[in-house]
């Protein structure tokens, strides 16, 4: 069995709120089948995605003990102006709180946040965790692009260390950010997708090296974090971010590229980037990604097992780190 911190899942009175919208996000149903409409690009939509009963059915099919479910940010809701975005929101959180009330040993809850108002923010924070006992909240890599973006969540993140809550860093975007233009060059379909999941990546390990260089999380120690997809191509090109400092600053001194409450999840990567990603963070630092319904749970997990690890370190990553977060 394996406990999954990175999986999605949208309420069915958001997805109804969502096909009454004009403009992106919305979802459609048309000949092409139903398609969800993000900022940029589209996704094939189904029941995967908004029923529970189906979930918990696909959690015994493939022997997933618990998924950590939340509204992932590049759909679009949370980083929209705050009179469109703390409806949907807040309609999605209450939702979610519902299901994990209902399957309290499968399903666990993060809040959505948002993202146009910080104070906003806290307070939906605030309500989830104290009315429904949610986990945390979800928030955006666009965030942690720098010390200056971070340091605005600082409130949230206070909050968070003196509940000690686990946040959840995804691919998104901040609010400052919409609306974001569709600027991909004119490629195949397949090629663009390609080009979009590296650039995901990219950005992701730029919101790594904030979290795991800067001073930033020093003071929020109580709670834990973890980063998407291994923390992008962060442990790809480590060594030469460490060669190229060296080289300008040699008496500069690197941040261990290790930290004991940051944690990253396997999403949609595969047996040799996760025995890297070993190596870069520790065994200790790496908990079960699949991103279902968006990828496959199954392949997620076959992933882990393929590895060469040994089979204490796969029990780790597939049960044993999350069951520490959970249970602190």
């Amino acid at each position: 069995m394996a406990i999954d911190f990175h999986a999605h899942f949208i309420a069915p009175k958001v997805m109804k709120m969502l096909q009454e919208r004009k403009y992106n996000p919305r979802i459609t149903h048309g000949g092409n089948g139903s398609l969800y409409h993000m900022p940029v690009s589209t996704l094939p939509y189904s029941s995967a995605y908004y029923d529970i009963e189906e979930r918990i059915e696909y959690l015994n099919y493939i022997g997933m003990e618990k998924q950590v479910l939340s509204l992932p940010g590049l759909l679009g809701i949370d980083y929209l102006p705050i009179e469109q975005s703390l409806p949907l929101i807040k309609v999605s959180n209450n939702n979610l709180a519902s299901h994990a009330n209902k399957y309290k040993e499968r399903i666990i809850a993060l809040a959505s946040l948002p993202l146009a108002d910080v104070p906003a923010m806290v307070a939906e924070l605030k309500r989830c965790v104290e009315e429904f006992g949610l986990l945390g909240a979800i928030l955006p890599n666009n965030s942690f692009l720098s010390l200056d973006y971070a340091h605005t969540l600082k409130p949230l993140f206070e909050y968070a260390n003196e509940k000690k809550l686990h946040f959840f860093i995804h691919p998104g975007w901040r609010a400052d950010e919409y609306p974001v233009n569709d600027t991909r060059p004119n490629d195949p379909d397949e090629i663009l997708i390609a080009r979009g999941a590296l650039g995901v990546q990219h950005s992701v390990s730029l919101a790594m090296t904030t979290l795991l260089y800067t001073s930033f999380l020093n003071d929020f120690s109580d709670m834990t974090i973890h980063v998407a997809n291994l923390g992008g191509t962060f442990p790809m090109v480590v060594e030469r971010m460490h060669h190229t400092v060296d080289a300008r600053f040699p008496n500069a001194k690197m941040p261990s590229s290790r930290r004991k409450n940051l944690y990253v999840d396997t999403s949609s990567l595969g047996p040799r980037a996760i025995e890297l990603a070993v190596e870069i963070y520790g065994i200790d630092n790496i908990v079960v990604g699949t991103d279902t319904p968006i990828f496959s749970g199954q392949v997620g997990l076959d992933a882990i097992r393929s590895t060469r690890l040994s089979s204490d370190d796969k029990e780790k990553i597939l049960r044993v780190n999350a069951s520490k977060i959970l249970t602190r």
